[in-house]
C-alpha cells in the first residue's frame, strides 16, 4: 500500500489509492447503478485488493449470483468504459464473464480467463461470472 492511500470509499473500511478512488468516483458517476467494493485482505492470494489497488463492481446481483442478461450487458457496458479509459484511470486489467483484457496486451482484445492459478474460472465467482474485476497499476 502506498503512503499516501485514502480510506476505501465503498465503505470496506480498508485503504485504497488515490488513483483507486478517482476510479471509484468516476465508475460511479458514469454507471449509477453499479456496486462497488475495493479493499479486502484477501489472505493467503496474491491480489491487488489488499494494495488497495482493486475493485469488485456488480449492478443489481449479489457476489455468487449471475446476473441476469440487462445486468450481464450493462457488466459488458462498464468493461469496455474501463478499457477505453484504462491511459486516464490506470486500468491495468479487467475480467469479466471468464473474459480478460490486459492494457499490456490490448491488441489481443479480450481472452478467456484461466483463473490466474488461484480462481476456478468455471465457477460463477472464481470466473468472475457475477462481477466484474479492475485492476489498477497505482
Amino acid at each position: 500500500m502506498q503512503s499516501d492511500a485514502v480510506a476505501d470509499p465503498t465503505g470496506t473500511g480498508g485503504f485504497v489509492t488515490p488513483a483507486t478512488a478517482a476510479l471509484v468516483a468516476a465508475g460511479r458517476t458514469a454507471f449509477p447503478s453499479s456496486d462497488w467494493t475495493c479493499w479486502s485482505p484477501r489472505p493467503g492470494t496474491d491480489s491487488d485488493h489488499p494494495r488497495g489497488r482493486a475493485c469488485d463492481v456488480t449492478f443489481g446481483n449479489a457476489i455468487g449470483q449471475a446476473p441476469t442478461p440487462a445486468q450481464r450487458e450493462e457488466g459488458w457496458r462498464f468493461a469496455r468504459w474501463l478499457r477505453d479509459h484504462a491511459h486516464e484511470l490506470n486500468v491495468q486489467y479487467v475480467i469479466w464473464q471468464a473474459r480478460i483484457w490486459n492494457i499490456d496486451r490490448d491488441e489481443e482484445g479480450w481472452r478467456a480467463y484461466g483463473g490466474g492459478g488461484i480462481h476456478d474460472p468455471t465457477s460463477v465467482t472464481g470466473g468472475h461470472i457475477d462481477h466484474v474485476h479492475v485492476s489498477l497499476s497505482r
